[in-house]
C-alpha cells in the first residue's frame, strides 16, 4: 500500500503544480513577483498540497478501514470535508498574516479565495480517481 500512497502523493503534487500555476494569477503577490521567484514558491506549495492530500486520504483509510475511497460515499465526503476545512483555515490564517494578497479577480466565499478553498478537495479527488482507475 506504500506504492498507492506514493502514487497519490505524486499525482497530488503534479495536479497541484498545474492548479498553482493557473490560480497564481488571482494573487497580487504572484502578479508583482517575477516567475523566477514564483516558480519555487508554487512548487513548494504543490509539494505541501500533495502531502496534505496523502495525509487526508490516509486519515480516511484509517478512520473507515477501507483503501478504496470510492466504495463508501461517507469516506469520500469525509475526505472532502477535511480538504475544505483545511483550505478555509489555512487560507484564513495566510491572509490574516499577510503571506499573500488576492488580486481583484479572485472570487471569494466567506472571506477566502474560492480557488484555494477548493484546491485540495478537487485535486485530491482527481489524484485518487487517476490512482484507482487509470
Amino acid at each position: 500500500m506504500e506504492e498507492l500512497l506514493f502514487k497519490v502523493f505524486l499525482l497530488g503534487f503534479l495536479l497541484n503544480v498545474v492548479w498553482e500555476m493557473l490560480h497564481s494569477q488571482l494573487y497580487t503577490t504572484c502578479l508583482e513577483q517575477t516567475w523566477t521567484k514564483n516558480v519555487p514558491l508554487l512548487l513548494k506549495m504543490s509539494l505541501k498540497d500533495g502531502a496534505w492530500i496523502t495525509l487526508f486520504y490516509g486519515t480516511s483509510v484509517l478512520f473507515f478501514q477501507n483503501w478504496n475511497i470510492f466504495e463508501h460515499i461517507w469516506q469520500l465526503i469525509f475526505f472532502i470535508a477535511l480538504g475544505l476545512a483545511f483550505g478555509f483555515i489555512d487560507e484564513s490564517i495566510s491572509i490574516r498574516l499577510k503571506r499573500w494578497e488576492y488580486a481583484p479577480a479572485m472570487p471569494k466565499i466567506f472571506g477566502v479565495g474560492l480557488t484555494p478553498l477548493l484546491e485540495i478537495p478537487v485535486t485530491g479527488i482527481l489524484a485518487l480517481l487517476i490512482a484507482f482507475f487509470l
